[in-house]
């Protein structure tokens, strides 16, 4: 059972150990592990958001997902739409991570872009675990949850758009995929510092 009892803090208690950390700017082999999973996950979710399009809207939902380009500028236009729709998922995704940062601590974390990866980040605070699952799983649960809805009440229209955003999104939480599911296996009190590219786990002796 979780302790109720912990709160977030800048300083670690004497009776804590470093258990490991998750270092991307450092660990080239984490970076490319995360990287390849991202990369099936993509597959992965792919399909699965795709059945669950079939199965919210059986009757029409084909009729979003054709995409016709009639011309080079049309074909420019589709992937300016596309990288538009990335780029805003991205701010979402990292906003949802913040936003459970400053509820947690009323602190603002720090948002930065690193070329192959995004993060927001508390690097003074320790948070406790259950905290910090709320927290690295808030935007692959949130926007699904949110992309699902949208793909039972929008036009066939928004098909594709939707569904680019929910995997892409999916993908991305690679890393947030691996923390959650190292901290399940750690024990009740652990607490998480989260320095944005690093990641590092601490429980009690």
């Amino acid at each position: 059972m979780e302790r109720d009892d912990l709160k977030p803090t800048l300083t670690l208690p004497e009776t804590y150990a470093p258990v490991g950390t998750i270092d991307l700017s450092k660990d080239w082999r984490a970076l490319v592990a995360v990287n390849v999973l991202a990369l099936v996950l993509l597959f992965c979710f792919g399909a699965l958001f795709y059945q669950a399009l079939i199965w919210l809207r059986p009757s029409d939902y084909s009729l979003g997902l054709i995409v016709q380009a009639g011309s080079t500028l049309e074909a420019l236009s589709l992937v300016g739409i596309l990288l538009v729709l990335l780029a805003v998922m991205v701010i979402i995704h990292e906003a949802l991570h913040g936003v459970c940062f400053w509820g947690f601590t009323r602190v603002r974390p720090h948002f930065a872009f690193k070329g192959a990866y995004a993060y927001a980040a508390l690097p003074d605070w320790f948070l406790p675990r259950g905290q910090y699952l709320v927290t690295a799983m808030a935007p692959f649960v949130g926007i699904t949850l949110l992309g699902l809805v949208m793909l039972v009440i929008v036009p066939p229209a928004w098909f594709l758009a939707i569904l680019v955003v929910m995997v892409f999104n999916a993908s991305g939480a690679a890393g947030d995929l691996v923390v959650a599911g190292w901290l399940l296996f750690l024990p009740p009190g652990t607490y998480v510092r989260d320095r944005g590219d690093a990641v590092s786990f601490y429980r009690p002796r």
